[in-house]
């Protein structure tokens, strides 16, 4: 067929001319009419600014900030490798960033886990949150992955990562925060890891420069020793006492044992341990005497606040044991105090508001008060903790001003002249140290043998000792100490006894 026959040929199979805006593009003019172009969610503009506020100030102070293709997020947008004097480290985090006024809540900022609490918690690089609000142009910051380990280790399920107002990222605290994440970091590398797996199991968080050992006991209970660079004292750590730092100081340890004790028992501080407990926590303890000498480069060590803390919370709890009536003339005190001390009247004005707590304040045992109770209680019993040293020994470091005074002075174990009787009869009971109580009458065996009886006038819990009893006998001026096991033969007493305290 020639070229005019094919052009005859089509002319016939079209015979209008063809319209080619509608033939050539009928698929785009029907979107045109019907279905509208994609658009752009409203969320990305936040989002977008959130990524590139953290972004500029990360990269202002040097640091790699790679970031994950959106196809590829799975709840983190930027990989950082920090650095340090312009060296790259070996240290990389993951951060999922969040922008918009959403992510705000009346204490902070938090953030949602979804899916990804597993990969947060258990990867091998830590995961931290970043909220960029747009109406401050702030940045604020939480470690996910450590807020999901402790959670976790509480028997929490938490459903959002919180940040605190206070955790804000700027010029001026990117140093601290690089700190801070370099120093969790750490746990990630060599020996650090062993010890991160401690610290998670006990709660607490090791620095790099501190000591750490660990013993399973023959019933494979937990005991961990811990000893912090230039502190004047250790602590321990134990499983079966729910992790409750134990801090202790050579004072503490007992070669010779203490009176009343099981056999194969001691005591160190307040925690009863078996004999190869007690020599395994000696032992590191010796080790570690070299830690607790500061050193001249050492940064200042500063002060244990959790420590002076515990540490004034069981002397509080063993003086309303021993002493139990000392919460009474406590409050008689503060009562006269109050009338020329204004700021000491709101602050016991703002504690008393609660009248629940000060119910259990005055009925209830120590390990039974809430911790509203508790601080009531401190406040009533304690007008200052002076703060000395961080490298003294823990006793010598805090020092409780009491507002009602000791009765007397102490002479120690070493003048004491017999000892308790246990001799037993029909009216007769055996008491422990901690039991006793002003007006008993308790029986006393002089360095011959011979028995004669004595009058309780005072029982106080020691200064010199922590954790001994003092007792003043027969209005004597100086009392004698003993240790809390330490049984007395005491005449039993018709009337019901006041003021009984139990731990």
């Amino acid at each position: 067929m020639s070229m005019s026959d094919r052009s005859t040929a089509m002319s016939h199979y079209c015979p209008t001319a063809p319209d080619l805006s509608r033939n050539l593009f009928p698929v785009a003019a029907h979107r045109d009419s019907e279905v509208p172009l994609p658009k752009v969610p409203d969320a990305r503009r936040p989002s977008r600014a959130a990524v590139n506020a953290l972004r500029t100030l990360l990269e202002r102070h040097d640091h790699i900030v790679q970031e994950v293709d959106g196809q590829n997020d799975f709840g983190e947008d930027q990989h950082v490798t920090f650095t340090e004097d312009g060296q790259v480290t070996g240290d990389l985090v993951k951060i999922q960033v969040k922008g918009g006024r959403s992510w705000r809540r009346a204490d902070g900022y938090a953030v949602p886990i979804g899916d990804h609490g597993g990969t947060w918690a258990d990867g091998n690089i830590p995961v931290l949150c970043v909220v960029h609000d747009p109406d401050t142009d702030g940045l604020y910051w939480a470690n996910a992955t450590k807020q999901l380990l402790s959670a976790r280790r509480e028997g929490k399920v938490v459903k959002t990562i919180t940040i605190g107002p206070d955790r804000k990222l700027d010029d001026e605290s990117i140093a601290d925060f690089v700190a801070d994440v370099r120093r969790y970091l750490s746990r990630y590398r060599g020996n650090r890891i062993i010890q991160a797996q401690l610290g998670e199991m006990a709660g607490v968080e090791f620095g790099p420069s501190d000591i750490v050992q660990h013993h399973v006991n023959v019933d494979g209970e937990d005991m961990i020793f811990w000893q912090r660079r230039g502190e004047g004292f250790a602590t321990l750590l134990h499983s079966d006492l729910d992790w409750h730092p134990e801090h202790i100081g050579p004072e503490h340890f007992h070669p010779h044992g203490r009176p009343g004790l099981l056999p194969g028992m001691s005591v160190v501080a307040n925690t009863i341990l078996s004999k190869a407990e007690a020599q395994w926590l000696a032992a590191c303890f010796d080790a570690a005497r070299w830690a607790r000498e500061p050193a001249v480069d050492d940064p200042p060590l500063h002060t244990n606040l959790d420590a002076r803390d515990n540490y004034v919370a069981k002397r509080v709890e063993l003086r309303l044991r021993i002493d139990p009536d000392a919460l009474t003339r406590s409050i008689q005190e503060i009562r006269t105090e109050i009338e020329i001390d204004h700021d000491l009247a709101t602050t016991g004005a703002e504690l008393k508001s609660d009248a629940e707590a000060c119910a259990e304040a005055l009925a209830k045992p120590w390990r039974e008060m809430s911790d509203k109770a508790r601080r009531l209680v401190t406040f009533y019993l304690v007008r200052e903790v002076r703060v000395e040293s961080p490298a003294l020994p823990i006793d010598e470091q805090f020092r409780i001003v009491w507002r009602c005074p000791r009765p007397a002075a102490e002479y120690g174990f070493g003048a004491r002249v017999g000892q308790p009787s246990t001799r037993m009869s029909s009216n007769r009971e055996l008491v422990s140290a901690f039991e006793l109580r002003p007006g008993d009458r308790i029986y006393w065996l002089s360095r011959h043998g011979n028995e004669r009886g004595r009058s309780v006038s005072a029982v106080w819990d020691s200064e010199d000792t922590p954790g001994a009893v003092c007792v003043l006998f027969d209005q004597l001026m100086l009392g004698d100490t003993f240790w809390p096991e330490e049984l007395f033969a005491r005449k039993v007493s018709a009337e019901p006894r006041s003021g009984a305290f139990r731990a």
